[in-house]
């Protein structure tokens, strides 16, 4: 097995990033490897014959890709869909090779353990039109951050990888000095996430850069091997 990372794509926008020109590895994967998608995925968004050849590009790719979802997404179409269990935490299927890992689960993958925690705030969402283009389900809420925490205590506060969409509130000013600082749910509760529990590194995506920081990876166009 082989588990790639990489950050938003935004479909149709940043999603060449997974041709095989950009990405020849895929050439030589199975259904049995994971692409990860660390949220803004974009493929559920509108029910059109667009976006239903997206969701076909995808089925016909030999790996099969799992994505986190982030805050431009269409959150209503995310939760219609039926929750089921698969290696250890609860996701959706949108197809048998597309898969959403929902927030507060711990997958085992590989022999790895992955926390995943979806969601994020729009700084844009004013110019957005809810329920169009906005969803208010783009952050995560108490019984989620309840259930993260329920699981991460099975695990005795412990994991090999955590995925989300945004970062810890408290990495803004020394890893994005350049970027205005928004405190929002989702990175205050990640900022307890990441004082409570133990792991080897932390991936996110929402920023729009690539760079590192300790154990912090923030991924955009870089597609990053793990496993």
């Amino acid at each position: 097995m082989k588990i790639f990372l990489t950050g938003d794509t935004h479909i149709p926008i940043d999603v060449k990033k997974l041709n095989t020109k950009s990405f020849p590895e895929q050439k030589a994967l199975t259904k049995d490897d994971y692409l990860i998608v660390l949220g803004d995925f974009g493929l559920l968004w509108k029910k059109d014959k667009e976006y239903g050849w997206w969701r076909q590009w995808f089925n016909n790719k030999p790996f099969t890709t799992l994505w986190l979802d982030g805050n431009h997404e269409n959150h209503d179409w995310i939760d219609s869909l039926p929750v089921s269990e698969w290696n250890g935490g609860k996701v959706n299927f949108v197809s048998p090779s597309i898969i959403h890992l929902m927030r507060g689960q711990i997958f085992t993958l590989g022999g790895s353990t992955f926390f995943t925690y979806g969601g994020a705030l729009s700084i844009d969402k004013e110019c957005r039109i809810p329920g169009i283009s906005w969803w208010a389900r783009e952050e995560g809420n108490y019984l989620e951050e309840y259930e993260a925490m329920d699981n991460l205590a099975a695990h005795n506060f412990q994991v090999d990888y955590i995925l989300t969409h945004t970062c810890p509130d408290k990495l803004l000013p020394s890893m994005f000095p350049k970027s205005i600082p928004i405190p929002s749910t989702t990175g205050r509760f990640l900022d307890h996430i990441a004082e409570t529990v133990s792991y080897k590194a932390w991936y996110f995506g929402h920023m729009h850069e690539d760079k590192q920081d300790g154990k912090f990876h923030v991924l955009y166009q870089t597609i990053n091997q793990i496993i």
